[in-house]
């Protein structure tokens, strides 16, 4: 079986966007509140369906479901692991259970090294990487993702809408020092876009609807997602 870590990233000091946009309420709630109750939906449903489909004999129906949901105890799914500076993303991570770290770096690469050099990365065979500034991802995309990356979890899965390439990713293990020496403000893309990765080596799964792809920059961005947002509601 190999198990699969889930890191949110949410440090970042939201430049662009003049102050901490992770806070910033969107129909509401915090705009990474949504990042969080979704990935949280998403386990709950992942692990009970396996639970369910290993304490009942497999009638058609549930064979279907388990092709369906990529089942079969090839992927365990690591508690999420929040990293951030900010001690209100670190109470909102603690309501939904997950485990935080909080640290004082001040670049993306850093996030992205403070998890994987924690102890809960060492059990990791490979890491989905989450923003928590994409408020309308569904928790559908996450599991097509993880699916995905069960039949073949050697290679590198990434969401994208119409071939363009987006996020979460999922990185296997053998990158895992690729994206510890990265330096400066940048993340996983570097390994995307410098050709380091084969192109045959990333897989892209597509989105149904290309607003789950988007992140948020700016005050025109979040009244546009709390619109769709609220015709969700």
């Amino acid at each position: 079986m190999k198990h699969l870590g889930f890191v949110v990233m949410a440090s970042g000091w939201s430049r662009r966007f003049g102050k901490n946009k992770l806070l910033e309420r969107i129909a509401g709630k915090p705009m990474i509140s949504y990042t969080f109750h979704t990935l949280s939906h998403f386990f709950y449903n992942y692990q009970a369906v396996g639970s369910l489909s290993e304490r009942i004999q497999d009638s058609d129906a549930t064979v279907q479901e388990k092709k369906k949901r990529g089942k079969g105890g090839k992927i365990v799914l690591d508690t999420p692991l929040v990293v951030t500076r900010f001690k209100e993303v670190e109470q909102l991570a603690k309501e939904m259970h997950f485990s935080v770290l909080m640290h004082e770096e001040s670049e993306q690469s850093d996030t992205i090294r403070v998890a994987l050099s924690s102890e809960q990365a060492k059990s990791w065979d490979a890491c989905m990487f989450l923003t928590g500034d994409q408020p309308l991802l569904s928790e559908e995309s996450l599991r097509n993702l993880v699916d995905a990356f069960s039949e073949n979890p050697e290679e590198l899965y990434r969401l994208s809408y119409q071939g363009e390439g987006g996020n979460p990713v999922i990185f296997p293990k053998k990158y895992f020092e690729n994206l510890r020496n990265l330096t400066g403000d940048h993340g996983g893309g570097v390994l995307l876009k410098s050709g380091m990765i084969s192109v045959e080596e990333i897989h892209k799964i597509p989105v149904e609807r290309e607003f789950e792809l988007w992140d948020v920059d700016t005050e025109e961005a979040i009244l546009k997602m709390e619109q769709l947002l609220r015709m969700r509601l």
